[in-house]
């Protein structure tokens, strides 16, 4: 039988087939690749709900903590406290009423020394100068208390001196700076540290150094030990953010703000 196919009609059947086979190896690369990005999709979005609940975790803990703080600090002014300074003064009168002067002496100087550390405790816990008096008195009396070691603490507020929004804000701002101070003491091993607050309600910008040993920001962001998480839990729950810049050997800075 005679072959009917013309050349061109080959050519014409092949080009159709190549053309078939690239059609269905894009449609194949389309699907894969809209099933990769489904994928990845959901697993961006399954991140964001794992880190939206380990961020109210951690909300919820942080109020959770103040709450008991503000208890135990309550429970040890009211009740230890007060409960010593009846020690105290039965001692005073028991002193006049014996000769046993140097002994009562020695339990006297005790009972003072344990009342001033249980009201001292107390006050750590929860600060009363930042309950009656805001942010910048409170950060003042922080600033009193570290001048009475070798620690030098400049501290100035600019801008509308007045207090923030909500005391949860300012009690927020307070432990993050207690916390900065507290690891300039301790890991930066700083002899001065100086800190500047600007409020302009509900905006703030704080800024922060000392001349301590400085850390590797990268590994301060990556490491992400409970002080950073605290720090940017708390800031977070304000609204704020904070960068860090600092080197080895050349001291630590930290700038937080918030802008509406």
């Amino acid at each position: 039988m005679e072959n009917n196919i013309q050349p061109n009609d080959f050519f014409l059947l092949i080009s159709v087939g190549i053309l078939a086979m690239l059609l269905f190896a894009i449609g194949l690369l389309v699907i894969f690749f809209t099933s990769q990005r489904r994928l990845l999709n959901e697993k961006m979005q399954q991140q964001a709900l794992l880190l939206k609940h380990q961020e109210e975790m951690l909300y919820s803990t942080i109020k959770t903590q103040e709450k008991e703080r503000k208890r135990i600090a309550r429970d040890l002014h009211d009740a230890v406290g007060s409960r010593l300074n009846v020690i105290l003064l039965n001692l005073r009168f028991l002193k006049k009423q014996s000769g046993e002067e140097e002994t009562i002496d020695e339990i006297n100087e005790l009972l003072v020394n344990t009342v001033d550390t249980t009201r001292q405790i107390s006050h750590d816990l929860l600060p009363p100068v930042l309950d009656d008096f805001g942010l910048v008195a409170a950060i003042n009396e922080l600033k009193d208390n570290y001048e009475k070691t070798d620690l030098v603490f400049d501290f100035e507020a600019k801008g509308a001196i007045e207090r923030l929004d909500d005391n949860l804000t300012e009690l927020n701002l307070f432990r993050v700076v207690q916390e900065l101070v507290k690891n300039s003491v301790l890991h930066g091993k700083a002899s001065n540290v100086k800190l500047e607050l600007e409020t302009s309600p509900p905006n703030f910008q704080i800024s922060y150094q000392d001349n301590g040993k400085g850390v590797d920001v990268k590994k301060l962001k990556e490491s992400k030990g409970m002080g950073t998480l605290n720090i940017e839990s708390r800031l977070n729950m304000c609204g704020a953010n904070i960068d860090y810049e600092s080197e080895i050997g050349k001291g630590f800075k930290a700038i937080i703000t918030k802008t509406a």
